[in-house]
């Protein structure tokens, strides 16, 4: 560790943790546009989002107040950060209650996140405006009227997090950025950050440049009602929230999902920086905003990325799910175009030229299973019912290891025993299997070695069982093919 770094102390809560985000400089991002591109990383607080802050605040103003007992339930319209920062600072500020009213865009991984915090989960319209009866805002102020001791977290008309960006965010980037900033790039949806961090820069940055940015066809600037949808999350509305200071803003840009999500994956490829799409979102407004200015001197854009990847495995990680919507930019859809198909060349598993199975019936002995995995160098064996040679299951190397050195199992046992089972045992469900023959395209076989160590090839019927194979046949392939001169 260099001697300049310093590790912070010991942390009595993790509420303590929140803030003094780093700022990092887009170097590949910013080298293309010629800007000193710089991002304050908000996903870098506990519960990966900026929301920590404002949640921090809220329940802060709350507690002053004495309004927080065990029996309070907090009544959270949002996409969804805001509802997780509250419930993850429920231990220390008293074990409330959270219900939380999200779009049904709001991906399933933040759904599972907040199920696991114990958050009550009511899916809300993305279509309906806020002032329909089906709005989360609506459907919230009912919830809070029929609930006792509820109480509605409108963070939409509330000032805590205007105060909290104002007094700590905009004092961090300052210092951070040493008081030399020319443009300042956040994305919208409540509008408190934009507006609380605009109005104590500007007060202390002469000529400093706010850009809001909203997804295509979301209404935040104008207010306008406008028809259609979008998929990135934790920017964007059909209303001009309450909050919001238009006139701390200078320029307003629309970024559509296509760009918003690419260039988030962009960000973490080239970048290292694992952001949602949203922080996509703004990256790409800052750099369309950089064609505009001056380069010389070079000007230093700075963007806040307000929430993780980690967030969005089944969407914004998931090639599949970007794919079926896409999303995917040229770079991304020829990348994804060429493991899918060109790289394997329609080429099966016949071509692995996989050695003949060795297996085992399942009277044999564990220690007999285990010499001949050792000796060979198998990590598995199938095992075959030595009567119609129909395949049955499998053992394990690791397994079999684990098993001997805990004391459950001893090399006399079978190897029925203690070998994972294809067959449906009584009272039990049958263990999934997926047949892999030697007409399965080695692209099928690649997708399923996502998610399995090791293939059992056997026929159609699964009758016979004809090798093994792993990911590492698949790389031994490819070499032999590029060796060979053709490209892969």
């Amino acid at each position: 560790m260099s001697s300049s770094r310093v590790p912070p102390l010991i942390a009595d809560a993790v509420v303590e943790t929140i803030g003094n985000t780093p700022i990092v400089r887009l170097v590949t991002a910013g080298s293309k546009a010629q800007v000193d591109l710089l991002a304050k990383l908000e996903y870098t607080n506990s519960s990966g989002s900026i929301k920590d802050r404002v949640a921090q605040r809220i329940l802060a103003n709350l507690k002053a107040a004495n309004k927080i007992k065990d029996s309070t339930v907090l009544v959270v319209p949002s996409s969804g950060n805001l509802a997780i920062s509250l419930a993850l600072l429920a231990p220390r500020h008293g074990h409330y209650k959270v219900i939380g009213l999200v779009p049904e865009r709001t991906s399933q991984d933040r759904i599972q996140l907040l199920k696991s915090l114990g958050v009550e989960i009511v899916r809300t319209s993305i279509e309906a405006h806020a002032d329909s009866a089906e709005s989360q805002f609506s459907i919230a102020k009912k919830i809070t009227t029929d609930l006792p001791d509820a109480i509605l977290i409108d963070e939409f008309a509330s000032g805590a997090s205007v105060q909290v960006h104002i007094e700590e965010t905009a004092e961090e980037i300052f210092i951070q950025c040493e008081g030399r900033l020319d443009a300042l790039v956040v994305g919208v949806e409540t509008g408190g950050a934009i507006t609380g961090l605009a109005k104590a820069l500007k007060s202390k940055i002469p000529g400093l440049k706010v850009v809001g940015v909203e997804p295509e066809h979301s209404s935040i600037q104008d207010g306008l009602n406008r028809s259609g949808a979008w998929k990135v999350e934790d920017i964007g509305g059909n209303f001009t929230p309450a909050i919001l200071d238009k006139s701390l803003v200078d320029q307003w840009i629309q970024v559509s999902d296509q760009e918003s999500y690419s260039t988030a994956r962009q960000l973490i490829r080239e970048e290292g920086v694992f952001c949602g799409p949203s922080s996509g979102s703004v990256v790409a407004a800052a750099l369309r905003y950089s064609e505009s200015v001056t380069k010389d001197p070079k000007p230093r854009i700075l963007t806040i990325l307000n929430d993780t990847a980690r967030n969005y495995s089944s969407t914004l990680l998931s090639d599949d799910w970007l794919l079926e919507h896409d999303l995917m930019d040229e770079t991304m859809a020829r990348s994804a175009a060429y493991h899918r198909h060109e790289k394997y060349r329609a080429a099966s598993v016949e071509e692995l030229q996989l050695p003949a199975a060795v297996t085992v019936p399942p009277t044999s002995t564990v220690g007999y299973a285990l010499d001949l995995m050792m000796t060979r160098e198998f990590s598995q064996l199938p095992v075959l019912n030595p009567t119609n040679r129909k395949l049955m299951g499998y053992i394990s190397l690791t397994a079999l290891t684990n098993l001997l050195e805990e004391g459950r199992a001893k090399e006399s046992d079978l190897v029925s025993q203690w070998m994972y089972s294809f067959l449906k045992k009584k009272g039990g469900p049958k263990s999934t299997y997926e047949t892999i023959t030697p007409n399965t395209p080695l692209a099928d076989l690649a997708k399923f070695f996502e998610k399995h160590s090791f293939a059992v090839v056997t026929d159609d019927d699964r009758r016979w069982c004809l090798g093994i194979a792993t990911k590492y046949d698949l790389m031994t392939f490819l070499n032999r093919r590029q060796t060979s001169g053709r490209q892969f």
